[in-house]
């Protein structure tokens, strides 16, 4: 008889003195030209040049190094956060130095109702206000992340911004949670390097180097280099992993009101396939959390990744700007894993339990993205009011092609408890059941206006529109069984939202505000007689009150939020459709919630970041019995803390202390609620030294996550396997600035 058994994480690899993430101590990077860090647009600006040494970034009279008080996420105009009638939250440089953030999951820990889940395949996820996506926008890019690595590299990353609630109005089709916006690093006027070592548990071995300054004499050319190798192993038995990843940058600035930059990006890896634990019934199987049960060498995905683009802008004078963009994304990833599946209780005993295991092969996946974007904006006024006028418009093309596709249903199973590990298994095998090729396309093309109008007593409003044109078609082949057939389908929608928001400001300090945004979303799964459903579609109403304490070095946001997600697939009401895997577009789901995020240097000494949340989940309308029930992967609480202490007597200076913990309650594994994952609460440690050797400033950083070796596991939208989550592990560094 089995139970749910919530197995703890085995003990931690061997521990290498490792040397951590650190940031350059130079000046804060030019802006980037849509998104990002409101700075100068001139390479020779005020934000630019030499920063005197008790303002470097993270410095103890740096009020910026936890809070930053601008982006141009929310809005694509440089508007404070104390007048952005929206949630927007930002997690800067310092933090992901002082946490060693290595991929993007730990770093959104750090923002209020944003947690994790996985498809155990080829993608990480997190859920935003409880709705689950995949997608992030690098520097306002959306980056498609089908058959994309589980986590983003960040080497190059100056910092993660996230916007609450819908964003579709100026981003394109969306999940209405929020959107995920990744601001890279930007040439600096300063020569500056760093070269670090990361060592760590279970094999961990990465270094980085970033490098910056002119390439001109008269600094009107800048360049950038970020580069990282990284070679790993798991605590889950059989994974490895690689990665090589370089990103150069060049910025040229001709004039003082035009700027043009150029970027590449260039990522080759392999990372596992890993279906995780799985279940007996709708119980978790009680086995090691190392335990994996595919093949060696059959679970892999290995990615060929390369991006190039350019962006430039252009002032007419000191208040109307023209923007304009161009982004290319090429991907090669070819793909195999051995998948097991849920064991049936009834054929176990207490010695042997079969595991079935099928293969599911892509040998060859080409994927192709475009994106290109302008926008003017300009300031203004009419009747004694200010206006800021936003217009732009976008567009966005995704070209996929999976050929050969392969899925075998009679591989050899294996044992819960005396996992058979057959190499090459993949080798093995006789002729596949099913073999299928298929392309998919998809496009929208949208134009926004945004108006941002100042008006009398301290008010704020902003007020704008999307409309939006979109398709969405595949064709598919299927080779085996014979004879050849062939299906296609085709979707053409077309939306117009809003997007109104309200604040205000009665003093610099204090600012409260409302929204309501409606939002245009991704397209439903495809029925298997080709019938095409509507897109989802969102609205969302929210009220908070956002304050700027400490002379600008603390920030705080609480917000109330109501999100109802329409047109979400669910089974035909007809059972004999149903049966048939007939799907109709009247789902919906429903969220709302409190969130807080708090950040800031308290002290000269204690800088602190944390987030709490409390939402309230339900499916409000659905044909397959799951009205009443909670989404997949949304805690009803959830909440982080963060705290670094720098002491700042003369006999401890260079010396840092960090803890904090990141916790949440109980999540279901599936929307069926077939059965429920436990909270859980980490808790994360850090210790640095910062010293001069020979005039180069030399950092040492240790890092413990997950201390007390806390076991816990991710929900993915299904009770086949159960994800766990890592154990206790340590992460050193060592950095030298030049």
């Amino acid at each position: 008889m089995f139970r749910n058994v919530f197995m703890r994480g085995v003990s931690a690899g061997v521990v290498s003195i490792a040397f951590p993430t650190l940031q350059a101590k130079a000046q804060e990077s030019l802006p980037a030209i849509e998104i990002g860090a409101q700075q100068s647009a001139s390479p020779t600006g005020p934000t630019d040049g030499p920063i005197p040494a008790n303002f470097l970034p993270g410095g103890p009279n740096d009020p910026a190094a936890y809070s930053k008080p601008d982006t141009t996420t929310a809005t694509k105009t440089d508007t404070p956060i104390m007048q952005t009638p929206f949630s927007v939250q930002i997690v800067p440089q310092q933090v992901l130095q002082d946490q060693q953030v290595v991929v993007l999951d730990q770093a959104l820990q750090n923002v209020s109702a944003v947690t994790p889940v996985t498809n155990g395949l080829l993608q990480n996820g997190y859920n935003i206000r409880g709705f689950t996506t995949y997608e992030y926008y690098l520097d306002g890019v959306r980056v498609n992340t089908f058959y994309t690595p589980p986590s983003r590299e960040m080497a190059d990353i100056q910092q993660v911004e996230v916007l609450k609630g819908p964003a579709s109005i100026l981003y394109g089709r969306l999940e209405p949670g929020g959107l995920v916006n990744l601001v890279p690093k930007q040439p600096m006027s300063e020569p500056h390097a760093e070269l670090q070592q990361q060592i760590g548990s279970y094999g961990f071995y990465r270094t980085t180097l970033d490098m910056t300054g002119p390439v001109t004499t008269d600094r009107s050319l800048l360049y950038r280099f970020d580069m990282a190798y990284e070679n790993a192993d798991s605590f889950r038995d059989m994974d490895h992993s690689y990665r090589i990843f370089v990103a150069p940058r060049l910025r040229w600035a001709p004039t003082q009101d035009t700027q043009v930059n150029l970027y590449a990006e260039f990522f080759n890896g392999r990372d596992p396939v890993d279906l995780g634990i799985p279940t007996v019934g709708n119980y978790l199987a009680p086995v090691p959390i190392s335990r994996s049960f595919g093949a060696p060498d059959s679970a892999l995905n290995t990615n060929s990744d390369l991006r190039v683009g350019y962006n430039w802008s252009h002032n007419f004078n000191k208040d109307w700007k023209i923007t304009q963009r161009f982004d290319a994304n090429y991907r090669d990833v070819p793909s195999m894993a051995v998948v097991p599946l849920g064991a049936d209780p009834t054929n176990c005993t207490l010695w042997s339990c079969p595991v079935p295991r099928i293969i599911n092969a892509n040998p060859d996946v080409r994927i192709q993205n475009y994106f290109a974007s302008a926008d003017v904006t300009g300031r203004f006024e009419t009747l004694g009011l200010s206006h800021e006028l936003l217009a732009g418009a976008d567009y966005y093309s995704n070209h996929s092609i999976v050929s050969n596709l392969l899925n075998f249903s009679t591989v050899p199973g294996t044992d819960l408890f005396s996992p058979v590990y057959t190499p090459n298994l993949r080798y093995l095998l006789a002729t596949p059941d099913t073999a299928t090729s298929g392309v998919t396309d998809q496009s929208w093309y949208g134009l926004y206006v945004q108006d941002q109008l100042t008006l009398p007593y301290d008010f704020h409003m902003l007020a704008g529109f999307r409309y939006d044109n979109a398709t969405a078609g595949n064709y598919s082949l299927a080779t085996i069984p014979a004879p050849p057939s062939e299906s296609s389908s085709f979707q053409h929608e077309t939306a117009l939202k809003p997007r109104f928001g309200l604040l205000w400001q009665p003093i610099p300090q204090l600012s409260f505000y409302g929204d309501y945004v409606e939002n245009f979303g991704l397209s439903n799964p495809q029925n298997p007689l080709q019938s095409v459903l509507p897109p989802t579609s969102a609205r969302q109403w929210e009220a908070g009150v956002k304050t700027d304490l400490l002379d600008g070095r603390f920030m705080t946001t609480v917000a109330w939020f109501d999100i109802v997600k329409n047109n979400v697939a669910t089974p035909s009401p007809d059972p004999t459709l149903a049966a048939q895997g007939i799907q109709v577009a009247t789902g919906a789901v429903r969220n709302t919630g409190v969130e807080m995020d708090f950040k800031g240097q308290v002290t000269p000494e204690l800088k602190v970041i944390g987030s709490y949340a409390m939402i309230n989940s339900a499916i409000i309308a659905d044909n397959g019995g799951n009205v009443g029930n909670r989404l997949f992967g949304v805690p009803r609480k959830s909440g982080s803390l963060w705290a670094v202490y720098e002491p700042q007597a003369h006999a401890l200076k260079g010396l840092a202390f960090g803890a904090g913990l990141y916790g949440q309650t109980n999540v279901e594994i599936d929307n069926a609620n077939s059965f429920t994952l436990p909270g859980y609460i980490t808790v994360n440690m850090m210790g640095r030294y910062k010293l001069v050797v020979a005039g180069r400033d030399v950092t040492f950083q240790l890092n413990v996550n997950n201390m007390l070796n806390k076991g816990y596991y991710l929900a993915s939208g299904s009770s086949v396997g159960i994800f766990p989550g890592a154990p206790r592990s340590f992460l050193g560094s060592l950095k030298v600035e030049f």
